[in-house]
């Protein structure tokens, strides 16, 4: 299964104010965000890692029940699941 979304087509108007910074945008990697479970994100992790927007990414994910790699950490509705 293939996501055709980046993660800023994710993020509604009103929280999209900053999200042009995320180090993400325009990823071509999308699996890397979605991982399966038994799948390492170190990709993303990495990514991650030297984006400006760490802090706000992570605390998105919490407060709209994200799922996926947000902020370097894996979400499943809005709780970490994997760091």
């Amino acid at each position: 299964m293939t996501i055709d979304l980046a993660l800023t087509d994710l993020l509604t108007l009103s929280d999209s104010g900053r999200w042009h910074r995320a180090a993400c945008r325009g990823d071509p990697n999308h699996e890397a965000w979605f991982p399966y479970p038994s799948q390492d994100f170190e990709y993303a992790r990495r990514i991650c890692a030297g984006c400006p927007l760490l802090a706000g990414c992570t605390e998105y994910a919490a407060r709209t029940g994200q799922s996926g790699v947000w902020g370097g950490r894996e979400y499943d509705r809005g709780r970490v699941i994997r760091e």
